[in-house]
C-alpha cells in the first residue's frame, strides 16, 4: 500500500536554506529544487529512460527480480540495515532517490532529502510522500547542491553503476555527510544482464528488440556496452569502505564512515564518460 505522508506546514522550511538550498540562487516548482545543468553521456541517457514511458514498462521486470530476493523489504534491507547505527533524529541524503521507494524502509523520525536527474521521478516521490514536498532537488549525483558536512548520512541504491561519474559522484556524496557520518552506495552489478535475471531476459531480445521490454534502445547499448567497473571508484574514494555481498551475489553494496581528509568538491575522476581513473 503506497504511504501518505502529511503534506508539510512550511512551504520553504528554513533547515533547507541551511543546507545550502537557497530559493534566490535558482529555480523552485512543484516542490522540487531544479539544480540540473545540461545533460550529457550516461546521465542523459539514464534521465530520458526514467522521465519516459520505458521505465514504467520496464518495472515489472524489476520487480521479478526483487520477488526472487525475498521481496522489496527483504532486498532493501540488505542495504538500509547499515544505516541502522543513525539516531531517530538523523538527517539524510538519498542520491538517486527516484519516486521514493525505498523511504517506506526507513525511520519516519528522519528527516530525508532526496535528489534525482529526472524529473518525473521527483513528482512520483511527492505524489507516494507529500511530506517530501522541498526536500527534494533536480540535479546531478556529481553536482549535489547542498553545503559541505549537511547531512548525518548519504546513501543511493540503484543506478549508481551507470551515473556518468562515479567517483566525482562519490565524492560528492562523502563532502556533504559531517566527518564520521554513514555512506553506503548498492547497486546491481554491470554484467548482471549475463546471468540471474538476465537470463529471463534474451541478449538478442534486450539489444534487437527492447521495446518489447520497454528499454530505450540507447540505455540498452549502455548496460551491454558498459565497461567501467563503478567498485574500483568506490574503493579509492571511500577509503575504509566494507563490501557486502547482497541480491544473491547479483549486487554489490559497500558502506563507509566518512573520509577525512576532504578536499570541497575534490572529482578523483576515474569510471567517468571523462576519462581514467588517476588519483589526486
Amino acid at each position: 500500500m503506497t504511504r501518505l505522508d502529511p503534506p508539510p506546514t512550511d512551504p520553504a522550511p528554513v533547515p533547507a536554506r541551511d543546507l545550502g538550498l537557497d530559493p534566490t540562487l535558482g529555480r523552485q516548482a512543484d516542490g522540487i529544487w531544479e539544480r540540473i545543468g545540461p545533460l550529457t553521456g550516461r546521465n542523459q541517457v539514464a534521465a530520458t529512460f526514467y522521465d519516459g514511458p520505458g521505465w514504467n514498462r520496464f518495472r515489472p521486470w524489476e520487480r521479478l527480480f526483487l520477488g526472487f530476493q525475498g521481496g522489496a523489504r527483504r532486498a532493501r534491507r540488505q542495504i538500509l540495515r547499515h544505516l541502522d547505527p543513525l539516531p531517530a533524529d538523523a538527517l539524510v541524503l538519498e542520491v538517486g532517490i527516484g519516486d521514493g521507494e525505498n523511504l517506506r524502509f526507513t525511520p519516519a523520525t528522519w528527516t530525508t532529502y532526496g535528489a534525482d536527474l529526472a524529473r518525473s521521478q521527483l513528482l512520483g516521490c511527492i505524489r507516494r510522500s507529500p511530506s517530501m514536498s522541498d526536500r527534494l532537488v533536480w540535479a546531478e549525483a556529481e553536482s549535489l547542491p547542498f553545503a559541505d558536512t549537511s547531512f548525518d548520512a548519504c546513501y543511493s541504491i540503484g543506478g549508481f553503476t551507470y551515473f556518468g561519474d562515479h567517483a566525482r559522484a562519490l565524492s560528492e556524496m562523502a563532502r556533504v555527510t559531517r566527518p564520521g557520518g554513514l555512506l553506503v552506495v548498492a547497486d546491481e552489478l554491470p554484467q548482471i544482464h549475463r546471468y540471474g535475471i538476465g537470463r529471463l531476459i534474451p541478449r538478442k531480445l534486450m539489444r534487437f528488440g527492447p521495446r518489447l521490454l520497454g528499454v530505450d534502445p540507447d540505455f540498452a547499448s549502455m548496460v551491454f556496452d558498459f565497461a567501467a567497473d563503478p567498485e574500483a571508484a568506490i574503493k579509492l574514494a571511500w577509503p575504509g569502505a566494507t563490501r557486502h555481498a547482497i541480491w544473491t551475489g547479483l549486487g554489490y553494496c559497500y558502506s563507509a564512515v566518512r573520509p577525512e581528509p576532504l578536499s570541497t568538491r575534490e572529482s578523483l575522476g576515474g569510471t567517468s564518460d571523462a576519462g581514467p581513473l588517476h588519483h589526486p
